[in-house]
């Protein structure tokens, strides 16, 4: 074969430059050995004189690690000169911390025979320098409680030069809140031996008005629709608080990727200020897919096409599809036992009314159709038109009410009327304070719903229902969450329906398994239909705590762990409760399915942009006479609240 001049001209080129990057990436590499000489291994590292931080705190700011059982492949390595770094590394933690004549001395024991090393740091940690008083002058718009917080070098806290410039911006922000953009803030910094005393002073200044607004970027968008998210209005006082929010109704439209609310010009001597509303637009219409593993859904497949802003009337419609099977039915981890036929399915559409007669309300019409097989052998089909009129409040608070019209089949179910129709009201509160949706790290969620169905408004059921639950988040230090959930319900049945079947089995409480109860089977928690299969109730108390940590060396790889103690049950009426129920252990046979189960386990965590893939493993800590398992497997994405 034979190749023109310009293509035999360019392999040369690419190959020389090949070897060319392969000699300047091995020259780059860190020497393996120092001529002949193999690097030793550092067999310990022994840290001394340091009283105020533990020898373990003190090794993770340095580069060089020492020899543990676990690291079999790849040895730490001796490195003077990064021995050194890391001495300077260690001065400059505890110079952060108040100790401004901190040494450290290096010592080096040398096994040549063996080829390894033992270091030894000794540290003479000197004084510690804090702060000994705080005192603000020059204003009296806010008073020193409020200008703590948020600081970082408070009464009794190491004194770190450093920290001053970020306090002096915690202040500033604290006035730009208010409208002061004017504020001018001084500081004295007065030192006695090892106290500092830190005088703020402070110049408010005036407050700035809102002068004019100026919106850009936007294409598509019509700028009324831009306009009437913001919460501030000309002539008042500017205020950053206004701003994030305006900022945040923006993006809750869904026709922005980027929103900032800049001051465009400040004139100070007339006290007011311009702003500019920067924006700029996403496609207006989308596709979305998702996938999804789970116990009580299965594996679930999602897809969704929508338009953010129909014809430019700022509008919104989506069509969506969800589609789930479960592979491995009952915790049966063998591959004769997949099975792809669909426990839960879904399809519906929505259109949505923002802003609707110009007040902060959203309207919106949808209709689904859904096929729910998820409390085996029950199939229950739904066939609905909704309605629904929702307000936020805030960024966190918001309320719902909404009306559905529905027809109902079901199949498999002895005790109930295979066909209905339902008419109901419903309404839902709910306030998220959670730090991050998928996976929280601090915060609150308590959502409180209620439903009427029947009576004056038509249907054949008859029927009500209230329940709520509460989900706290707390940081207990290390990268650890302690996480706990409260979760009631109760439903009652009216009219005729008190005599013909009581409340509907869709709108029972269940509770047992991977999202409820661990340790237990899928639903498998409170009262049996005529052939054994899960009934529901109508009271539900359902309680969870867990303890979720990083796994130590293997968090960079994003997993992580969890311990966990579940508590639930499903009764029937208030007097199949008693007190007894809520014993932590009973022999078998004084175990009734009227008892409040336990289950207690641990579980295995792998994070993902959204949420952590979740494998728990649940032992029951109560049994009944019927249950043939000791354990139970749960896997799912998300975690369990």
């Amino acid at each position: 074969m034979r190749f023109n001049a310009g293509i035999r001209a360019a392999l040369v080129a690419w190959f020389a430059a090949v070897c060319l990057a392969v000699l300047l990436g091995a020259s780059s590499l860190p020497a393996a050995d120092f001529g002949d000489v193999k690097l030793p291994t550092v067999k310990r590292i022994e840290i001394i004189g340091n009283r105020s931080f533990s020898g373990s705190t003190l090794k993770k700011h340095m580069n060089t690690k020492e020899s543990r059982f676990y690291r079999i492949f790849r040895q730490p390595k001796y490195r003077r000169d990064f021995l050194r770094r890391d001495v300077e590394s260690i001065i400059a933690f505890y110079r952060t911390n108040g100790f401004f004549e901190t040494k450290v001395a290096m010592s080096v024991e040398a096994n040549e025979k063996s080829n390894w090393v033992a270091i030894r740091l000794t540290v003479r940690e000197g004084p510690q320098v804090t702060v000994r008083s705080l005192r603000f002058g020059g204003q009296n718009l806010i008073g020193a409680q409020d200008l703590v917080k948020g600081l970082k070098l408070v009464e009794g806290a190491p004194y770190n030069p450093n920290l001053l410039a970020i306090d002096r911006y915690t202040l500033l922000s604290k006035f730009f809140d208010r409208g002061y953009l004017g504020a001018q803030i001084g500081r004295d910094v007065h030192t006695d031996s090892t106290k500092v005393d830190i005088d703020w002073t402070i110049t408010p200044g005036a407050p700035l008005r809102i002068r004019d607004t100026r919106v850009s970027g936007r294409r598509t968008v019509r700028e009324d629709f831009v306009r009437r998210e913001l919460t501030f209005k000309r002539g008042e006082i500017f205020g950053t608080k206004k701003m994030l929010e305006s900022t945040q109704n923006l993006y809750d439209t869904g026709y922005f990727n980027s929103v900032d609310i800049v001051p465009d010009s400040i004139n100070l001597a007339a006290r007011v200020v311009d702003l500019d509303v920067r924006v700029r637009e996403r496609k207006m219409g989308y596709i979305e897919t998702g996938i999804g593993v789970g116990n009580v859904y299965g594996n679930s497949l999602t897809g969704e096409w929508g338009q953010r802003n129909i014809f430019g009337t700022g509008k919104i419609f989506s069509l969506k599809s969800s589609y789930a099977f479960q592979l491995f039915p009952n915790n049966q981890f063998s591959l004769s036992k997949i099975d792809f036929r669909s426990k839960y399915m879904r399809h519906e559409g929505e259109l949505r009314f923002p802003h609707i007669v110009g007040t902060w309300n959203t309207f919106a019409l949808g209709a689904f159709y859904e096929r729910d097989a998820t409390v085996d052998p029950i199939i229950i089909k739904d066939l609905g038109f909704t309605t629904n009129l929702s307000r936020r409040f805030s960024r966190q608070t918001s309320i719902l009410f909404g009306y559905s019209l529905e027809r109902i089949e079901r199949l498999e179910v002895l005790k109930e009327q295979s066909h209905s129709r339902s008419r109901a009201l419903d309404a839902k509160f709910s306030r998220d304070t959670r730090d991050f949706y998928f996976n929280p790290q601090q915060g609150t969620y308590f959502t409180g719903e209620g439903r009427f169905a029947g009576g004056f408004l038509g249907g054949d059921e008859n029927y009500y229902s209230l329940s709520g639950s509460v989900r706290r988040y707390l940081r207990v230090g290390g990268g650890s969450v302690f996480a706990y959930r409260l979760q009631g319900g109760y439903a009652e049945a009216f009219g005729e329906s008190r005599q013909t079947g009581g409340v509907p089995i869709e709108n029972r409480f269940f509770a047992g398994g991977g999202n409820s109860v661990r340790g237990f089977n899928e639903n498998s928690l409170g009262p049996l239909g005529p052939t054994l299969e899960p009934a529901g109730g109508r009271i539900l108390l359902l309680t969870n705590a867990e303890l979720r940590f990083p796994i130590p060396y293997l968090s960079r790889f994003h997993f992580g762990a969890a311990l966990f103690l579940d508590g639930g049950a499903v009764w029937d009426s208030f007097d199949e409760i008693h007190p007894k129920d809520f014993r932590f252990s009973a022999p078998a046979s004084d175990v009734t399915r009227q008892d409040f189960m336990y289950g207690a386990g641990f579980g295995l965590r792998y994070y993902t942009p959204v949420g952590p893939l979740r494998f728990d493993v649940g032992f029951p800590l109560k049994r009944t006479a019927d249950m043939d398992y000791e354990y139970r497997i749960h896997i799912s994405l998300g975690q369990i609240f």
